[in-house]
């Protein structure tokens, strides 16, 4: 019976092995065409040169994506899969502070160090330099950021009519900031921006909560 069993998880062992190493591989090339549009441009974006910079073949983007576009597809998928996880995130990380001004300044931080991470830029770059490939984008992902959304909100002031449309400019402050980067060689400053945006929510919420003392 033993021998039997080893016999039939070595296989599995092997092929975890092997999808582990396939995934990695997958990664890596995702990684590094990030880094190239980040560093050179989405001009310089070619497969050749991401697949130098990656160290692989072009077998292996073949294999993992099929062609450029399919390699592109991929680190947007990537690039939104780990904004929604974040955002899904970002109430959690500062529902147990305390102090109003303090929690909605950590909470400004976080959303700013979500949506201006390299992959959410690259992915952001990508879709504004390739018409084709905006359409490729599901829906569901997106409606994947509303309970996240909500959840800020909610830290913000619900039920205040405003609370939810702060929420939405807690992510679109820093995207508006990306894209305007993206057309400038000199780099535009983003702190001002997020201790207003800190203080903008601060404030709401005090006078959400002295409106509603007052009710």
């Amino acid at each position: 019976m033993t021998s039997k069993s080893n016999d039939s998880a070595a296989p599995r062992r092997s092929r975890q092995r092997v999808q582990e190493r396939a995934d990695r591989t997958r990664e890596l090339v995702i990684n590094a065409a990030i880094e190239c549009i980040r560093e050179e441009g989405f001009a310089a974006a070619s497969t050749r040169h991401i697949i130098e910079r990656a160290g692989v073949s072009t077998g292996v983007v073949q294999y993992h994506f099929g062609d450029r576009d399919g390699l592109l597809t991929a680190v947007i998928d990537h690039a939104i899969s780990t904004l929604v996880t974040s955002v899904n995130d970002l109430a959690d990380k500062v529902a147990g502070i305390k102090n109003i001004d303090d929690r909605m300044t950590a909470l400004a931080d976080a959303a700013w160090e979500t949506f201006l991470n390299p992959a959410s830029m690259t992915a952001m770059e990508i879709l504004i330099a390739t018409r084709s490939l905006r359409s490729t984008l599901d829906i569901e992902q997106l409606v994947d950021l509303q309970p996240g959304l909500e959840r800020i909100a909610e830290l913000i002031g619900a039920p205040s009519p405003h609370a939810r449309a702060i929420a939405d400019l807690l992510w679109a402050a820093p995207v508006g900031l990306m894209v305007g980067q993206m057309v400038t060689t000199v780099p535009l400053p983003t702190e001002p921006q997020r201790q207003a945006m800190a203080q903008l929510m601060a404030d709401h919420l005090h006078r959400s909560r002295t409106r509603r003392r007052i009710e």
